[in-house]
């Protein structure tokens, strides 16, 4: 077995373009040589072939989205920059797996593991909702299940370590981030409910006439009256909200509709539709550093654990055989 750092990996190319077979059919049955060790931990190369298969649709999405790039038979091949699409997959899935092992050794060493969940093979584990996963998909849900125990048994060993100064800072940085309050929104709303709508189309035709509208909602329910529509007139605001409207504010919002004074309209429920109009927002602020100092504590050290973890990821070795790897081709 040859060794070699993983920063030589890109120099490979049919070693990497091999393993993309995978993800298309026609591999050959896995060999004992076919194994791979990342910082002293074995490996069969499958799991890369998982981690590579797993970029498969997010570098798709990538170079379709930044180069405008079409997905076909060339796709793979075609360089972008200073890289084909099928090399970016390749860097992603081999840093992600560096990653991962890394992630594996410490959760070993805090005995959170008796061994690494990349030696996955017989590994099983049950959803919440009963069905089993097998392989490298219950040992991606483990791992990501125990490092929240990590970070949680970091946090609880180095607490003591962060000063005061560190924790004002983070905050500052960190509070639009974190800590910010949703702005607070005050409507004013005109509610129907569906039993006592007579005449649907006329009804539809008055709301597609006040959506959009700057009119006070006062005047619009008089409107509504004079055609024999009778709705419930009311104000509210996002924090004393006890029904939907102001989820309905935040559906508007995506769709760009839902500016102050602008009339949007609302189904609430099969049985009840609602017009909403915003009347005024407010900034909501920040939750006070008093109250978060705790929760401030432990994201600088949550920090401070993915910082180290991703530098040994980074200076991790790499060992295996691309020799019987190239075999591998494309179908």
């Amino acid at each position: 077995m040859k060794k070699m750092k993983a920063k030589r990996w890109k120099w490979v190319p049919l070693f990497l373009l091999s393993i993309l077979a995978s993800l298309i059919g026609g591999c050959d049955v896995l060999k004992p040589a076919d194994a791979l060790s990342v910082a002293g931990t074995s490996m069969s190369a499958k799991v890369y072939r998982l981690f590579l298969q797993n970029e498969k649709a997010l570098t798709v999405n990538r170079y379709v989205t930044k180069y405008h790039a079409k997905y076909n038979a060339q796709f793979w091949q075609t360089k972008y920059g200073r890289q084909t699409p099928q090399q970016a997959a390749q860097v992603q899935a081999m840093n992600k797996m560096k990653q991962f092992v890394i992630e594996d050794q410490a959760l070993v060493k805090a005995k959170l593991l008796t061994k690494p969940l990349a030696e996955f093979d017989a590994l099983k584990k049950t959803q919440g909702t009963g069905a089993d996963l097998t392989g490298m998909a219950a040992a991606q849900k483990q791992h990501r299940e125990l490092i929240l125990k990590l970070q949680a048994q970091y946090v609880k060993a180095h607490r003591k370590s962060v000063t005061s100064q560190q924790q004002v800072t983070f905050y500052r940085q960190n509070k639009s981030k974190y800590w910010a309050r949703p702005d607070l929104i005050h409507y004013e709303t005109l509610t129907f409910e569906r039993g006592k709508i007579s005449n649907l189309s006329e009804f539809t035709d008055l709301i597609q006439r006040f959506n959009g509208q700057q009119t006070d909602l006062a005047s619009v329910q008089k409107a509504f009256v004079a055609t024999g529509f009778h709705g419930q007139l009311g104000q509210n605001d996002s924090l004393h909200d006890a029904d939907q409207y102001y989820g309905a504010y935040l559906r508007a919002t995506n769709d760009q509709t839902g500016h102050v004074g602008q009339i949007f309209a609302a189904w609430l429920s099969d049985q009840k539709m609602s017009l909403v109009r915003v009347t005024a927002s407010a900034k909501g602020g920040f939750i006070p550093f008093s109250d978060v100092k705790e929760d401030v504590t432990a994201k600088i050290l949550q920090a401070q654990l993915a910082k180290t973890l991703e530098k040994r990821a980074k200076q991790a070795e790499v060992q295996g055989d691309p020799a019987q790897l190239a075999k591998e081709t494309f179908a």
